[in-house]
């Protein structure tokens, strides 16, 4: 049922969580908070909770001083752990239950219960007071029925009624309301019934009217014609034995006479109509008499079953009452078992200063007997007790002083000036310290414990100890001392804070990463934070940080993991130190001892440490390095013309020069005079290549070392010689490399100087030839001496079905160069670009003059035009497709460009969405030389390509070995099972195309169908 509970608490979050706990809409259940005791009192004064839970302590107060206005209402006090002594003094005073609060608050699991508890004792009281009430009416009510009796002697017949009728009625009262009957003669004979009890009772509303007006004067009811339907409570069925349809009769059991006269008093039980008691059939009507005496009668014997019930609540009330009593008991031994298991000693003492309540501990502690104790001794008895043995010491020396006063004051006992401390620490002959706390009760009494705390002295007086050595020893020491929690941010910093960059209040809550102008690589970060999410040790963690002048300061970190005692990590802890200046005293001795001091280049011992990684670099990975060695063209000349001061400022500009162009990965070092070493690794795997790339490099170094120098307002030229020497492994040590490069310098400068010389012949050959040739495409380009042959492409009938165009060179020289020798050159250069324009433009035009062709068959060939990787990638290569159909007018449909399997290695995304852009123009695309790259089954599913080519180095052997003949099924079959056509390339025999006729293939490439030449000399079948 709803219940309203008021909670007396200042502290808003022990409020907030009792009415989370106890308030229910579910059960009606609703808390009011009242912070102070005038909030309680104005509450109390406007309404009336179903019970009151108050804090012993409240702002304004004491929770004692509500009980004046609690009026009767359940209320439970709620005392801290070790104020127990104030719940007992609480049940004496008038509170019903109290409540021990831990500071977890489990005990808010439990309080739902014990206010029930407390409600259903109260409504017991209420029915006990009930009850006895009762019981005091049902005395008056025996002197009324006495009463009752001496009117009805004064009269036989009366006095005959009176008994029939008082026995019938002791009967019911045994057995609950019901009807008792009795059929008897009157003088005219005509047969009259006494009728005790009528129930299912019909009002109509003329009687519902009259009992509302006169109920309260006991008004006697004889309208029968009210009681309309009355059943007889006989335990028999309910018959009417009136065939004439008499209402009268209604309800009457078979035998009974027709009621035509009723004469009764209404009962009630709880409120309610229950029963109608009185007289039916009464010959001649009913007299006065019978008025009075039946009135107060059948009244008397309704409050007597009442009575009777208030009895049997009373005995409910005393079972109840025993069942309180036992659990006050139960709880009360349980007090006294908390009491005497607590390991402080307890003394209750009460307003006259007599000791009340004590707990075993409290013997022990203060060594006193219990004989002294038993006979609730004041307080200046006990304490004369222990002064006389000694316990305080002559002067009560053995007293914390600013307590000695008070105690000396409780014997004799005086100094009611003096204020009696809350707490005090106390020593006593055997050398233990006890600390001992008073806490005043409202009423007057105090509650005291003494507590044994020697250890808990001993440890803080230890941890004192060393936190000033811990204190001492920071202070004296160039570091800091740090700690961090288990999300590593900075809790504490201690020690030579001075030193630490920026507040500590710019480091409080930060990690160490957050830190304001802090910096580290990514690397190191990372590695650092492995470390701390690992809970690993880790040494010397150096970080660089900006201090507030601006200067840079270097500080190096160590620490290790806090574990707790349950193994569980709680952060960090560690020293750190300032470094900077031997940070700085190592960079200054790796610059002297590495690095050229005038132009800050590496010097010859950094630069053979350089070199020798290089060449473990170039050794491991397959590739090629390059060594520059230069030197400047008579620099001895600009020393003694223009001074020494111009040829240094010439040195630290030609440094600087070299740095820029190269990477930032590669050395360029400065070995002394006006000699310079650049070291270039990552180049080519094959040696040509390499060499070309590294020609290249220095043709940069040349162009920029020939710019004119700026130096005091003038202009001032100098060219370089350089020598060039390639190395790509281990087999050559450091010197000998350096050696060979200073000789290719030399050759250079024998040359004429200003120029580029390699140390082995053949491969300076190499690279001249290769250089003239690649001047040579690029002029061939410019002149258009470059021309298509065609391939023909025919089916399995030998019909021609187009061609694959292929690049020729028509030199002027050299006649007509075949394409192994210069496209490698310009698919290594950026010349393979406008090649394959070119290439792509003239496939184009042919196709648009098939198209107008006489010869019909020819208008419906294709042309196959071959595609680099590297065209393909070009950002604007799909553009330059539509630009150059659009041009010649060529049809998309006929094109089809020849990828190789290169594409599917990089940027196969990319591939694929310019392929879709192609395809939906109609150009078609085909995977040529299929089978000899690495080529993944997964993006060939992707790709939307339209055809396979049989590489010719699996068609040429198809018939003598048996894996050229298994791999080129298997590419016919996959090409089926993609929906794809394969061609397969270098057929030069008959027995070559049957064996592929027959596996599936039905288009063929090769010199069994004709050699490439011209557009014209292709044949139609």
């Amino acid at each position: 049922m709803p219940i309203t509970i008021l909670f007396v608490e200042s502290d808003p979050r022990h409020a907030q969580a009792v009415k989370d706990a106890l308030a229910d809409p579910w059960s009606g259940w609703t808390v009011d908070v009242a912070t102070t005791l005038a909030d309680t009192h104005s509450y109390l004064t406007t309404r009336r909770p179903d019970v009151v839970l108050a804090a012993e302590r409240t702002m304004g107060g004491s929770a004692f001083d509500l009980l004046q206005s609690l009026r009767g209402i359940p209320s439970i006090i709620m005392v801290g752990i070790g104020h127990e002594t104030r719940a007992a003094q609480a049940l004496r005073h008038g509170f019903d239950d109290f409540v021990v609060q831990d500071s977890q608050l489990g005990y808010l699991l439990e309080l739902p219960a014990q206010i029930d508890a407390v409600l259903e004792r109260h409504a017991g009281k209420r029915v006990r007071e009930e009850a006895e009430a009762m019981l005091a009416r049902q005395h008056r009510l025996l002197q009324a029925i006495s009463q009752a009796q001496a009117m009805f002697i004064a009269s036989a017949g009366p006095r005959a009624a009176f008994e029939a009728l008082l026995g019938e009625l002791m009967s019911l009262t045994q057995s609950g309301f019901g009807m008792v009957g009795q059929v008897e003669r009157a003088e005219d004979g005509h047969p009259y019934l006494r009728v005790h009890a009528l129930t299912d009772i019909s009002w109509d509303e003329a009687s519902r009217a009259r009992y509302a007006r006169h109920a309260e004067e006991g008004m006697v009811f004889d309208n029968l014609d009210s009681l309309v339907g009355a059943a007889l409570l006989t335990g028999q069925p309910v018959l009417t034995n009136d065939t004439s349809g008499d209402p009268r009769s209604a309800g009457v059991p078979p035998g009974h006479p027709v009621i035509r006269s009723y004469l009764g008093l209404p009962i009630h039980a709880s409120g309610d109509l229950v029963a109608m008691v009185g007289l039916a059939n009464c010959p001649g009507g009913y007299s006065d008499a019978d008025i009075r005496f039946l009135q107060p009668l059948l009244s008397t014997i309704g409050q007597m079953e009442m009575a009777r019930r208030a009895e049997l609540a009373r005995r409910s009330v005393e079972q109840q009452l025993a069942r309180t009593s036992e659990l006050l008991a139960e709880k009360t031994r349980a007090l006294e078992g908390t009491l005497a298991s607590v390991s402080q000693g307890i003394s209750n003492v009460d307003a006259e200063g007599r000791i009340r309540v004590y707990n075993r501990r409290y013997l022990e502690v203060l060594d006193l007997p219990e004989a002294l104790l038993a006979a609730q001794p004041r307080v200046e008895e006990v304490v004369r007790f222990q002064q006389e043995r000694g316990d305080f010491g002559p002067g009560f020396e053995l007293i914390e002083p600013a307590a000695r006063a008070y105690v000396a004051s409780e014997y004799p006992p005086r100094g009611k000036d003096i204020t009696m401390p809350p707490q005090y620490i106390r020593k006593n002959p055997h050398g233990r310290y006890l600390e001992v706390r008073t806490h005043v009760l409202p009423e007057g009494g105090r509650v005291r414990t003494f507590t044994d705390v020697t250890d808990y002295l001993s440890t803080l007086e230890a941890l004192r100890q060393s936190e000033a050595r811990w204190r001492s020893l920071t202070q004296l020491s160039s570091d800091w001392y740090w700690e961090q929690d288990a999300q590593f941010r900075f809790v504490r910093i201690d020690g030579n804070v001075d030193k630490v960059p920026g507040s500590w209040e710019a480091h409080q809550g930060l990690t160490r990463w957050e830190l304001p102008r802090t910096f580290a690589t990514e690397h190191q970060w990372a590695e650092h934070r492995a470390q701390l999410q690992a809970h690993q040790v880790f040494h010397d963690f150096e970080m660089r940080q900006q201090a507030d002048d601006g200067s840079v300061i270097w500080v190096s970190v160590s620490g290790e993991p806090i574990f707790d005692l349950d193994g569980q990590f709680t952060g960090y802890r560690g020293v750190a130190r300032d470094v900077t200046d031997r940070k700085r005293a190592e960079a200054e001795i790796e610059r002297l001892a590495f690095y050229d001091e005038l132009t800050g280049l590496p010097n010859r011992r950094l630069l053979a440490d350089r070199l020798e990684r290089a060449v473990a670099v170039c050794a491991r990975d397959e590739s090629h390095g390059a060594l520059f060695f230069l030197d400047l063209d008579d620099f001895k000349g600009v020393n003694d013309t223009l001074g020494h001061d111009w040829g240094d400022q010439l040195l630290v500009q030609v440094g600087a020069r070299l740095r820029g162009c190269v990477r930032t990965i590669d050395t360029v070092a400065r070995l002394g005079g006006d000699e310079f070493v650049v070291v270039v690794g990552g180049l080519s795997g094959q040696a040509p290549a390499a060499a070309a790339e590294a020609e290249a490099i220095g043709c940069k170094l040349l162009q920029s070392l020939n710019q004119p120098y700026r130096i005091q307002d003038s202009d001032v030229h100098s060219t370089p010689s350089i020598g060039i020497a390639l190395f790509s492994s281990l087999e050559l040590p450091v010197t000998e490399l350096l050696k060979r490069a200073d000789l290719a310098m030399y050759q250079a400068k024998s040359q004429g100087r200003n120029m580029l010389s390699f140390f082995d012949p053949a491969v300076q050959a190499a690279a001249s030839e290769r250089s003239a040739l690649e001047a040579a495409i690029r002029q061939g380009i410019g002149r258009e001496e470059f021309v298509l042959h065609f391939q023909p492409v025919v089916n399995e009938r030998g019909a021609v079905q187009g061609a694959e165009a292929l690049v020729r060179w028509q030199h002027p020289q050299r006649g007509m160069v075949a394409p192994g020798e210069f496209i490698p050159l310009a698919e290594q250069t950026s010349l393979i670009l406008p090649l394959g324009r070119l290439v792509l433009s003239m496939a184009c035009r042919q196709l648009a003059r098939w198209a107008s062709a006489a010869v019909q068959p020819a208008a419906s060939w294709t042309v196959a035009v071959n595609v680099s990787a590297r065209e393909f990638r070009q950002a604007d290569y799909v553009d330059q497709v539509k630009a150059v159909l659009q041009e010649t007018g060529a049809d998309p449909r006929r094109l089809k460009l020849e990828l190789t399997e290169s594409l599917l290695l990089h940027d196969v995304e990319e591939s694929i969405l310019k392929m879709q852009v192609l395809r939906a123009l109609g150009v078609g695309f085909s995977l040529d030389d299929f089978g000899t790259g690495y080529s993944s089954l997964s993006y060939l599913k992707r790709l939307p390509l339209d055809q396979l080519k049989i590489d010719q180095s699996f068609v040429r052997d198809v018939l003598t070995d048996p894996n050229d003949a298994t791999i080129a099924c298997t590419i016919i079959a996959l090409a089926r099972s993609l929906g794809l056509d394969v061609v397969a390339e270098g057929v030069e025999t008959e027995g070559q195309r049957a064996f592929l006729l027959q596996n599936g293939c039905r288009k063929f490439q090769g010199y069994l169908f004709g050699r490439p030449g011209a557009a014209d000399l292709l044949h139609v079948a």
